[in-house]
């Protein structure tokens, strides 16, 4: 009972500090730094699949939220970047990818989005390979200090 509750509590913490730091981040070329995106593979992979579930719902809804995309947008994006994920034997190999195809995603469902697509493409890959390694390192770190993964 108790990994649960640290587990919401880590997830929850995740995506309030993911979201503020989409929101606060600055952007190069129109492109920001995917921490929620890179939140959801890290969670699809480490956490059970209801969590994995969760969070990508809360992300997806709280990327939608900031971004004033319409509705359910990057949600069914974040569930099928979790989904990848989770099913293939190299999520960290899938998860640089997932951001460049994100803007294609975006650019698909938004007709008025800033910046042309090859641009964001290109600026996407290498600030979703910094992003995913980073979120990834703290969010492991994290994981150890509030034993999240330990028999209970």
């Amino acid at each position: 009972m108790k990994n649960n509750a640290v587990r919401l509590v880590l997830a929850v913490a995740t995506l309030i500090l993911g979201a503020a730091g989409e929101e606060l981040l600055p952007k190069v070329l129109e492109v920001g730094f995917p921490l929620l995106l890179a939140a959801v593979v890290c969670f699809a992979v480490r956490f059970p699949v209801a969590i994995a579930i969760l969070v990508a719902l809360g992300a997806g809804a709280s990327e939608d939220a900031i971004s004033s995309l319409p509705f359910f947008t990057s949600v069914s994006f974040f569930l099928l970047v979790g989904t990848a994920a989770r099913l293939t034997q190299l999520p960290y190999l899938i998860a640089p990818f997932a951001f460049p195809l994100y803007q294609v995603w975006l650019c698909l469902w938004t007709p008025d989005l800033s910046g042309s697509v090859f641009t964001r493409i290109l600026v996407s890959f290498p600030i979703g390979v910094l992003t995913v390694a980073a979120v990834a390192t703290l969010l492991s770190r994290v994981e150890r200090k509030a034993a999240v993964h330990e028999a209970e």
